[in-house]
This record gives structure tokens, sequence and C-alpha cells, in this order.
């Protein structure tokens, strides 16, 4: 489970890199969360890691598109949220 919580918080770190104006540290802890939250899709402690993965991936995608001058005009507002499973 520590995989998970640690995937979990890298994600979160991530975009907090984000916020900050990062590009580096944004797009290096999302994609290492990413990999730590792979093993436990589709769903683990009644989360839906699929969906987070989905959501983040999306978003990392977003942010290399965007690259470092233009990150800022992506609304983190919209940064993915943890979900519980169905």
């Amino acid at each position: 489970m520590r995989h998970l919580y640690h995937g979990i918080l890298q994600v979160g770190v991530g975009f907090h890199h984000w916020r900050r104006g990062n590009f580096h540290g944004a797009s290096v802890l999302l994609e290492e969360g990413l990999e730590r939250l792979r093993p436990f899709a589709p769903s683990c402690q009644t989360i839906d890691v699929a969906a987070l993965i989905a959501d983040a991936t999306a978003a990392r995608e977003k942010l290399l598109a965007l690259g470092p001058e233009r990150m800022g005009e992506f609304d983190l507002a919209n940064a993915p949220r943890l979900r519980f499973a169905r």
C-alpha cells in the first residue's frame, strides 16, 4: 500500500510544482507518480486508480504540449481528483 499512497502523493506534488511554475518538477513527479500507480489499477483501497491514471496522464500530456512558457494557461482547478471505485 505504501507505493499506492506514494504514487498519489507524487501526482499531488507534481501539481504543486505546476502551480509554482516548475515545469521540470511537475513533469517528472507526475510521471513518477503514474508509474507507481499503474500496478494498482483499476482500483485499490476503494480508490478508482484507473481514473486517476487517466486524468493525470491527460493533464501531463497537456503540460508537455504547453511547455514551460505556456504551462500557466492550464486551469489547475481541472487537476485530477481522487474518486471512489464503484
